[in-house]
């Protein structure tokens, strides 16, 4: 008798270690469905915002809760969202099978990413930009108030005007490639002749903004569109 309970009791583990196997693979199975949902979500929000930037998104659905069971489907599940949430960072989409009507939402977090120039260290007021202080990020396009650089050669040579910490953007309004008190070369251009002078930068600016100079020459203030480093240009 005892021998029988001996085995009945052994064939119970077995069954429960079955079940148990059992429900651990599927539990598996349907983790790997909730990824395969999530992925395909993902390429639909990807396809839907269908831009010349799309190198530029990252594009991350978020975690489906493991107890959720999603039903066989025998036909493609289709994916759709409103044309609004495709401009908000976490974006609602609807997962629904033609089959069953069975339907869920998925959530899908997008971010538009630029590179743009920092500085690698803190930088004091009149610092030259050089590579060895610049670094190139890719950040979140919604955390940049203002205007940015994102090649570091736009910014070589230019000098700082104001303490700056180490990882800021760089901004137009934090550089001068021309700082007011700047020897420069003033340039003189009409259709038949070109002159240079020397004269003195009265403010500061950049390369394409135009600022006032004083010819040394004449002691004339002039207006002149700075063009490159220590160079200014009038027309005749």
């Amino acid at each position: 008798m005892k021998k029988l309970f001996y085995y009945f009791g052994l064939a119970n583990i077995f069954i429960i270690i079955i079940a148990a196997s059992s429900f651990i693979a599927a539990a598996q199975e349907n983790k790997l469905d909730n990824q395969l949902l999530i992925h395909n979500a993902e390429r639909f929000i990807i396809a839907q915002l269908n831009t010349s930037n799309s190198a530029q998104l990252e594009v991350e659905g978020m975690p489906i809760d493991e107890r959720i069971g999603i039903p066989v489907c025998t036909q493609d599940i289709e994916y759709t969202v409103s044309p609004e949430a495709l401009f908000q960072s976490n974006v609602t989409v609807k997962a629904q099978c033609p089959a069953s009507n069975w339907y869920m939402y998925l959530m899908v977090r997008v971010t538009e990413i630029q590179p743009v120039v920092i500085v690698n260290n803190a930088l004091s007021p009149g610092t030259l930009l050089t590579r060895e202080n610049l670094q190139v990020i890719n950040m979140d396009k919604k955390r940049l108030r203002t205007t940015t650089f994102a090649d570091i050669e736009n910014v070589l040579g230019a000098r700082v005007k104001r303490r700056l910490l180490s990882g800021r953007p760089v901004e137009p309004e934090d550089l001068c490639f021309v700082c007011k008190g700047d020897n420069v070369v003033i340039s003189a251009e009409s259709q038949y002749m070109q002159v240079k002078t020397n004269g003195m930068a009265l403010e500061d600016g950049n390369i394409g903004e135009t600022i006032r100079v004083k010819n040394s020459r004449s002691n004339k203030n002039l207006l002149a569109q700075i063009v490159n480093i220590h160079e200014v240009k009038v027309n005749l």
